[in-house]
């Protein structure tokens, strides 16, 4: 599921001028460097690759963005199996799967048949707006790493 993070920028910019929201060479900068990486960087990934071409971009401020962005609907933060937020570009419905061993995420699509369905008014006035599944497994690196021989004793590699 690969977009064209040209055409994503694009999209994204047109989206906050349609909403009366700053587009700053900042936040366009954090978007960009988010939409070309599909590994589901965390804010401070984001933050080491721009900080070589923006100076002035603290971690904070990149914190700041992707919070921004994601209260306005523009990105996503998918929960992983490690304790740090990493965040998608990718608003089309999606879910991902996680590697528990080296914490890899991959995009992937359900069949919309065997996607849940969100009720309408859910238990004791709760109203749900979304779902974020995630699939955790091993990625076939692992798997293959795992196979080789001398792995797990302490001596391969």
């Amino acid at each position: 599921m690969v977009t064209d993070p040209r055409k994503d920028v694009g999209r994204f910019e047109r989206l906050c001028r349609e909403r009366g929201i700053r587009v700053t060479a900042q936040r366009m900068a954090v978007y960009r460097a988010l939409a070309r990486d599909g590994s589901h960087p965390t804010a401070d990934a984001i933050h080491a690759r721009l900080r070589a071409g923006m100076s002035s971009l603290s971690p904070a401020t990149v914190y700041r963005i992707l919070e921004f962005l994601e209260r306005e609907g523009l990105v996503r933060k998918v929960s992983t199996t490690e304790g740090a937020g990493r965040y998608d570009a990718n608003n089309e419905p999606h879910q991902h799967l996680v590697c528990r061993i080296c914490g890899s995420m991959t995009d992937f699509r359900m069949d919309p048949a065997a996607q849940l369905r969100l009720p309408r008014r859910g238990t004791a006035g709760f109203v749900a707006e979304d779902f974020d599944i995630r699939i955790v497994g091993t990625c076939r690196q692992c798997r293959c790493a795992a196979q080789q021989p001398g792995a797990g004793d302490g001596l391969g590699k």
